[in-house]
């Protein structure tokens, strides 16, 4: 736990304008949930970084998801709210989100100090490509998907099609509306 907030201030320190606007923020507690992982409680500081809530304090805000969930929200954009949960005060959860979700880590500046330069700088090199390679193949593959269930194998209605029936639909009640009324023309007729 004690890691959490130590790995957490490290970024923050990577990302000024984080701490600022952490700053406004400070006594308040707000914590993580990603069952079954422990649930991890912040309090932020005055300076903007966060130290561990004290034992029984309850937290004012709590953001709450799977744990795939919350990577894919702080990893993807634009960003999912729909995969976080908020409860508490859902302005200091929706600021929390949003800061986690846009801060980013320095990687190859900290692996320069273990690795030297030229190898921090590849093994950052490899990881973005690893992540961009992943990310497209993903892309690729939802492509592929949609393509093979709306022209192969139409499981899937294309838009244009439904377009086209809600128009024949609409053509449809407007001639039937149109019978009616010269229906009740002629009984009134008579």
């Amino acid at each position: 736990m004690l890691l959490a907030a130590a790995t957490l201030n490290h970024v923050l320190a990577q990302n000024p304008w984080a701490l600022q606007r952490l700053t406004p923020l400070a006594g308040k507690t707000f914590a993580i949930h990603a069952a079954p992982l422990p649930t991890l409680s912040f309090t932020i500081q005055p300076e903007g970084t966060l130290k561990n809530a004290s034992p029984g304090a309850s937290a004012e805000a709590t953001l709450s998801a799977t744990p795939d969930a919350l990577l894919r929200y702080f990893t993807v954009e634009p960003h999912d709210p729909t995969l976080i949960h908020m409860t508490g005060d859902t302005q200091l959860g929706a600021e929390i989100g949003h800061i986690l979700a846009h801060i980013s880590w320095e990687a190859e500046e900290d692996l320069s100090r273990l690795f030297g330069d030229v190898i921090a700088h590849r093994l950052a090199g490899f990881t973005r490509g690893w992540f961009d390679w992943r990310k497209q193949s993903v892309l690729n593959l939802a492509t592929a998907a949609s393509e093979y269930f709306t022209e192969e194998r139409p499981l899937i209605a294309k838009h244009s099609h439904i377009e086209q029936f809600a128009q024949e639909v609409d053509a449809m009640r407007e001639a039937t509306d149109q019978l009616e009324v010269r229906i009740q023309k002629l009984v009134n007729h008579r």
